[in-house]
């Protein structure tokens, strides 16, 4: 018998026996897969469990993209998830630990993706700075999916224990602070702002500051946090589209206010605020406030 029969049947001793034999227990058959495989699909847990202890890698991929950890995970099977955590020790060194799913996922993307805690839990602690800085087909690292799916602790526990992410951009050209604040995650800015290191004015392939993109969501907590840390609110992002504009364009009444009544506020700081001469020209080019507004805002003689 090879593997693969005995991986069918799920006789333990007949697994042992063939690999006393000499057989390879990492072989792949006719359809690119291996004997793991097809342990998973005969539901054989208990050999499955075995089989990796003695040497069978459940990180060795299929011959198209993929391997038996993305199956387990994604078909939700639990008994062979959690076999894959009692024998974690097994194949936590394995060569084949970056292997790769279809749309480019590791098996830490995809452990955070899909929600399999106690899989994340065993596996966080092998991150390394080579495995942190690789890219799914979005361009997305491990932080920056952490960002997008709205895990705090995580996001939190990776910035502080991989700082360089905070140069982590998309293939948009979009870093974490971009991606929180155009789907308006305003727990996750708060931890971004707070670390300090993240550019308020940087701009992503197509000219957008966090501001702009979270104007563009119709964010109003996000924007708040990043007015009250220091953006600048006179932008343009694309298209060369104003911020006001887009605001007004869109119908985002209760962001326009937010950004109406911000920009008020300063004004009336006079010569403090560091975008006084932005704002003028921004008022005189785009308009945003109407005549009533800009003299209760004594705002006319400026412009």
């Amino acid at each position: 018998m090879d593997v693969f029969e005995v991986a069918k049947s799920g006789i333990i001793q007949e697994w042992d026996e063939c690999l006393k034999g000499g057989a390879n227990p990492n072989e792949l058959d006719t359809y690119g897969t291996n004997a793991l495989s097809w342990m998973l699909k005969m539901d054989h847990v208990g050999l499955f469990q075995h089989a990796i202890t003695t040497g069978a890698d459940p990180n060795l991929p299929y011959r198209t993209p993929g391997n038996v950890i993305f199956d387990a995970i994604s078909q939700n099977r639990t008994q062979f998830i959690e076999a894959l955590i009692a024998t974690a020790s097994y194949w936590k060194s394995s060569p084949n630990l970056q292997t790769r799913d279809k749309e480019g996922n590791t098996i830490f993307h995809i452990a955070l993706l899909e929600s399999a805690e106690n899989l994340w839990d065993t596996i966080h602690p092998w991150i390394s700075t080579e495995i942190i800085s690789q890219r799914n087909e979005l361009g997305r690292s491990i932080f920056l999916e952490a960002v997008v799916e709205n895990r705090i602790e995580i996001v939190s526990y990776l910035l502080k224990t991989f700082p360089d992410v905070v140069n982590h951009t998309d293939r948009e050209g979009k870093n974490a602070l971009h991606l929180a604040s155009e789907r308006n995650l305003d727990e996750v800015c708060s931890i971004l702002l707070e670390d300090g290191n993240f550019s308020l004015e940087s701009k992503d392939n197509f000219g957008n500051t966090a501001l702009f993109l979270s104007a563009s969501a119709d964010g109003v907590e996000s924007m708040k946090e990043l007015l009250y840390v220091g953006a600048n609110p006179f932008v343009w992002g694309e298209n060369e589209e104003s911020i006001t504009r887009l605001l007004d364009r869109e119908k985002y009444g209760h962001c326009l206010k937010t950004w109406k009544d911000f920009v008020i506020q300063k004004a009336i700081l006079g010569d403090v605020y560091p975008f006084r001469k932005e704002m003028i020209q921004y008022i005189k080019i785009e308009k945003p406030f109407k005549p009533e507004e800009l003299a209760k805002a004594k705002l006319v003689e400026l412009i």
